[in-house]
């Protein structure tokens, strides 16, 4: 039996689905860590790890690539990678941070939901989907605006309010001393404290990227 290219794509792909490289993705795609801002040395060669290292490719038209052996018209140019010194808020997931910030306890890291209203929002969510084959974007943020609690029904710790300055400034209001600055390393370290089941029910695959 010979099938088309129509019928062979159709049986091949099933989904499509994007997510998030996690910081080992990225370095297994790096050729090189950048080290250094510099570009070229005095002689005009590049600097080994600079911005401008033979193994991300070449712009000359004889020289070849270090990783790939290839010249300039055939080298498609290769990733690197800089390890940050300290975790930084990156400025597009801004909104969603301050959304988990504020529906997660800031000391177990559980959502603010109880046990049981955890089942009922399980159960809405999976009934959504058998009946509409997805869970539309409205039921996860109905489920995020019922966890607006004072105390973590989990641990008993209790929840401050929680503000946003644009661009990346996260703050606690707390009653003794006022308004405390999240650092990056705070928020990274709150947003690991998530599990992954209270991910899920916030409309988050941790599968394919989890917050931190």
């Amino acid at each position: 039996m010979i099938m088309s290219a129509e019928e062979i794509v159709r049986k091949v792909v099933d989904k499509i689905s994007f997510g998030m490289f996690s910081p080992q993705d990225v370095r297994k795609l790096s050729v090189v860590e950048i080290q250094t801002p510099d570009t070229y040395d005095e002689d005009g060669a590049p600097i080994s790890a600079g911005l401008m290292d033979g193994r991300l490719g070449t712009l000359e038209p004889r020289q070849r690539c270090k990783t790939c052996g290839n010249t300039a018209i055939r080298c498609p140019g290769h990733f690197g990678h800089i390890e940050l010194a300290v975790p930084i808020v990156h400025i597009e997931f801004t909104k969603i941070i301050y959304d988990l910030l504020r529906a997660t306890c800031r000391n177990c890291g559980r959502i603010l939901l109880s046990d049981d209203v955890i089942e009922k929002a399980k159960t809405r969510v999976q009934k959504t989907k058998e009946l509409l084959g997805l869970v539309p974007d409205e039921v996860y943020k109905a489920i995020m605006q019922e966890t607006k609690r004072k105390q973590c029904p989990h641990c008993a710790a209790a929840q401050y309010k929680m503000t946003f300055e644009k661009p990346t400034k996260f703050s606690e209001q707390i009653p003794e001393s006022g308004s405390e600055p999240l650092t990056p390393s705070m928020v990274r370290e709150r947003m690991e404290r998530i599990t992954d089941d209270d991910l899920e029910l916030l409309g988050f695959n941790p599968k394919a990227a989890r917050p931190e």
